[in-house]
């Protein structure tokens, strides 16, 4: 006898979503906004994270749950030798030879350990989760996951593309042959997913030549913004002291921020010779990433180096604070890789959700959300005179023009560039694929 109580329940259950991310979480914005727009619509959304030391295993926000894992270590007894990503060889040509032989060992066992991760740690997720209605990656090693859980328990694959994974960091700089091993490795994924979703226009045109497959839909990576419906006024856009306070500046000098990973790529060095060039100038640094201590100790060298704060890394719900309390956030993406050169960096969209205008550099991914809402001025990335030009362009202005700019900025984030207005993408391409 069939039990229709049971089958009752089972129909009206809310759909599974789990999330699964290649981090520790705390400061995945997306995963965080994304996990409770799907939450507060209905769906029992589970995020799967990396476990790190000294982070619970298990927590419960408002919307979703958090299950952290630890991430086995597959070929952690082959070694990869750490070589500097730029410079000159003190060693001659023949230290040159080595250095590439090397470099090229040691990311061929780089993109070995990544290729293999996926597999291992399936293995592991699949021993410690139930089954869930929609699996939603992230990267190549969590769509290769989603892949792989999908085949044991069944449901429905996402992939949220914020990178092309082959075009990443140190990927893009992979030897040929290692590079197109992964990047035939994500373009069978990516063909394996039923939906892909991704952060930009331009971004969405890249992957469809990339990937070989098409977009379903674009969900800007935006700030969630308070007061969404509200007439944007001059109070709105009021800088905060808070820079001027923790590092007991002058009130008539300005803060330029950079917030955000720190790492090659994201033209740290132009921004500090650029501060060199703006008088009554302070660059803030607020973020993380591999290279954090050795641009510190790059800019504790300068002859301004007095002018360069480090602050740390942010957390997701500090950001826009923190952000509202500079002049100017300045965004000098290198177009040293396609990634960067196609994608819109989250701080764009977090620095006109509170009103702060960009500097932002002059790339397809960027060029168009700063002159379809006027939110900032473009520079030359490469050039830190360009770079120092187009902050003067902000903080050289008259007040009311800045007041003006700032209010732009904010207008643009309630009416277009909101998260809230986003998600709804998100909702309607789970409608579309039945879940």
């Amino acid at each position: 006898m069939v039990n229709r109580d049971a089958a009752t329940a089972a129909r009206h259950a809310p759909v599974r979503v789990a999330i699964l991310i290649n981090n520790t979480y705390e400061a995945d914005a997306r995963a965080w906004k994304t996990a409770e727009s799907l939450g507060r619509a209905g769906y029992a959304v589970t995020v799967i994270a990396r476990w790190g030391a000294g982070l619970a295993t298990t927590e419960q926000l408002e919307h979703h749950t958090v299950t952290r894992i630890r991430q086995p270590q597959p070929l952690a007894w082959l070694p990869a030798p750490s070589l500097p990503e730029t410079g000159d060889d003190p060693h001659g040509r023949l230290g040159g030879i080595r250095r590439r032989i090397r470099d090229t060992l040691g990311r061929g066992i780089q993109a070995a350990r990544y290729l293999r991760m996926s597999r291992a740690w399936s293995r592991v997720i699949a021993q410690q989760v139930d089954a869930f209605d929609v699996w939603q990656a992230e990267s190549v090693i969590t769509l290769s996951l989603a892949v792989s859980l999908r085949k044991h328990f069944g449901g429905i694959v996402v992939y949220d593309a914020n990178d092309i994974d082959s075009e990443a960091g140190r990927m893009a700089r992979l030897p040929g042959p290692w590079k197109q091993l992964l990047r035939r490795h994500e373009r069978r994924l990516a063909r394996a997913a039923d939906a892909v979703v991704t952060v930009s226009d331009p971004y969405a045109q890249i992957l469809e030549r990339v990937l070989g497959r098409p977009v379903d839909a674009v969900v800007r990576n935006a700030a969630v913004v308070e007061a969404l419906d509200e007439a944007v006024t001059p109070d709105d856009v009021v800088r905060s002291d808070r820079f001027l306070q923790l590092f007991e500046l002058p009130p008539d000098h300005r803060v330029v921020l950079y917030i955000g990973q720190v790492m090659r790529g994201r033209g740290l060095r132009q921004l500090f010779e650029a501060i060199s060039l703006v008088d009554r100038s302070h660059l803030v640094v607020a973020g993380f990433g591999p290279d954090y201590e050795r641009y510190r100790t790059i800019a504790t060298a300068l002859p301004h180096g007095q002018r360069i704060h480090f602050a740390g890394s942010v957390s997701p719900a500090e950001i826009p604070e923190w952000t509202r309390g500079a002049d100017v956030s300045a965004m000098p993406v290198q177009p040293d890789t396609l990634n960067h050169r196609f994608n819109t960096p989250t701080k764009l969209y977090d620095a006109i959700g509170v009103g702060v205008p960009v500097v932002a550099s002059k790339l397809p991914g960027i060029t168009p959300i700063v002159e379809e809402t006027g939110c900032g001025v473009l520079c030359d990335p490469t050039d830190p005179a360009d770079v120092a030009r187009a902050i003067r362009d902000i903080i050289d202005a008259p007040e009311d023009q800045r007041v003006a700019l700032r209010m732009r900025c904010l207008e643009a984030a309630r009416t277009r560039y909101a998260w809230q207005h986003q998600a709804r993408e998100l909702l309607r391409v789970y409608d579309d694929i039945g879940v």
